[in-house]
């Protein structure tokens, strides 16, 4: 399983994708990356009325899910989200902070399915259960 540099190393390329990194993603703490992500509601990720776009939490929660399986992959395996349901019960506010924290439900085999929660200044913004298949790491 992934631990130590190995899973560093794994949730540094998590958040080198471009589309993570113009949204400024950023790990909870920097020891435990299973604990979660956040980025600041800015330009990027603002929907136009004040707060953040749907496409914008949808990075996060996806982000979030893949960094609690993470832990739970050997060196050699991978993550894809192929199935996702997401409630957006609250605005999160432009220029606030959003906390991304998700959870490995159970892994069974070639499947792990997550639950996340997405937090901002103490309010839940947005919940998601995402499915993952596990599939070989492809070299590049």
């Amino acid at each position: 399983m992934l631990t130590g540099p190995a899973l560093a190393r794994r949730a540094a390329l998590v958040l080198a994708v471009p589309l993570q990194a113009a949204l400024g993603a950023r790990l909870l703490d920097d020891a435990d990356p299973a604990a979660g992500v956040a980025f600041t509601v800015d330009r990027l990720a603002d929907g136009g009325a004040g707060g953040a776009h749907a496409g914008a939490l949808a990075v996060g929660l996806e982000v979030a899910a893949l960094l609690a399986v993470l832990p739970h992959l050997t060196e050699t395996e991978h993550a894809v989200s192929v199935s996702t349901a997401v409630t957006l019960p609250a605005q999160a506010p432009r220029n606030r902070e959003v906390a991304f924290r998700g959870t490995l439900d159970r892994r069974t085999g070639r499947s792990a399915f997550t639950a996340v929660t997405a937090v901002c200044d103490g309010v839940v913004v947005a919940r998601a259960q995402v499915v993952k298949a596990v599939v070989g790491l492809q070299p590049g």
